[in-house]
This record gives structure tokens, sequence and C-alpha cells, in this order.
């Protein structure tokens, strides 16, 4: 037969058991999500809820992610310098600036 501490044990297994359920039915329906989205919106934005700057500088920020922005931060720099060096000469000289930007040569366009 079964012994006294078996059953005891056995109880507090399904007592468990029904207070773990009772905590979940408590989560679902109506009520409990208006209450959820209103806990939700309490807390500070997780990275999933950030958009456009905020997103940007958090991937910024993050650890994970300095040896692409070193890298990103130095072709950014070397464009610009390129860009800033690219004179009205080597414009004129440049087979696809003369077609596409020059404004004396409007008809090749």
């Amino acid at each position: 037969m079964v012994s006294q501490a078996e059953v005891a044990e056995i109880n507090t297994y399904f007592q468990n058991r029904m207070a773990e359920s009772k905590k979940i039915w408590a989560t679902r329906g109506k009520d409990a999500r208006i209450a959820a989205a209103a806990a939700k919106a309490n807390q500070p934005p997780t990275w999933r809820q950030l958009k456009g700057v905020p997103l940007m500088l958090h991937e910024i920020k993050h650890v994970g992610n300095r040896p692409f922005m070193v890298g990103f931060g130095l072709v950014s720099l070397g464009a610009l310098y390129l860009q800033t060096k690219f004179t009205d000469e080597m414009k004129n000289d440049s087979l696809y600036w003369s077609t596409y930007h020059l404004k004396e040569n409007k008809s090749a366009h």
C-alpha cells in the first residue's frame, strides 16, 4: 500500500500544480491582457519596441556591434574625405558625373 509520506508528497505535488495552473489561468482573458499591457506601458521600452534613431543609438552602443561600427565610421570618414577632395575638374573628367549631374549636359539624360 501507499505510505502516508507518499500520499503527502503526491498531495503537495498536485497542490503546486493547481497553484501554477491558477496563475496561468489568471493571465488569460481580456482583463488580464489589459492589465499586462498597462504594466508593460510603465516599463522602459525594450530594443524590440525602439524605432529609428533610438534603435540605431542602441545598436551602436551594443558591445557586439563595436567592430562593425568602427569599420562603418572609418568608411564614412573616408567617403566624406574623398567627397570633399572631388574638385570641379575631376567632376568634368568623370563620365558618370558629366553625364548625369552637369547642368550644361541636360540633353544626355
